[in-house]
């Protein structure tokens, strides 16, 4: 049988080590939580808004990264709108970046015209077209002003 001298030495190592895993786990946590935040935001996200075919269409900008763009499209009885995002990082060499979605059966697209990887002052509106079963439908975004906010 155990003195309690001795079982008063093994619940201290016990607890000793039980610390030291909670600790241990706290710096994990910590260092894990730094590598999930990631990098921050290196771009302004500018709201726009337009119709195309009688549909609303919401443009969120991404002023500082072109490639965090993307366009949101607003169809009648669906809840949940149809999202368009950049194909590529930067816009293409005429300054176009082409907007596609990712549902199946679906071959609808954008394409934004005079789109800079970043501005100085948010411009008033941006031009595109919306192409539809080989049909093309010119779309305006006008800049969606804030009180609060100064574009």
């Amino acid at each position: 049988m155990k003195t309690l001298k001795q079982k008063y030495k093994l619940t201290t190592i016990a607890h000793r080590l039980s610390w030291s895993v909670v600790i241990q786990a706290v710096f994990f946590l910590i260092h894990f939580q730094g590598i999930a935040q990631g990098v921050p935001k290196a771009y302004e996200p500018v709201n726009y808004s337009g119709k195309v075919n009688g549909q609303t269409v919401r443009l969120i900008l991404a002023n500082g990264y072109i490639g965090a763009s993307s366009l949101k499209l607003s169809i009648p009885g669906n809840h949940k709108p149809i999202v368009f995002q950049a194909d590529q990082g930067v816009g293409a060499q005429e300054n176009r970046v082409k907007f596609v979605n990712e549902l199946k059966g679906r071959h609808d697209y954008f394409v934004m015209d005079n789109m800079q990887d970043s501005y100085d002052e948010n411009p008033e509106y941006l031009n595109g077209k919306y192409y539809l079963n080989h049909r093309v439908f010119p779309v305006k975004f006008l800049l969606i002003r804030h009180s609060h906010l100064n574009h």
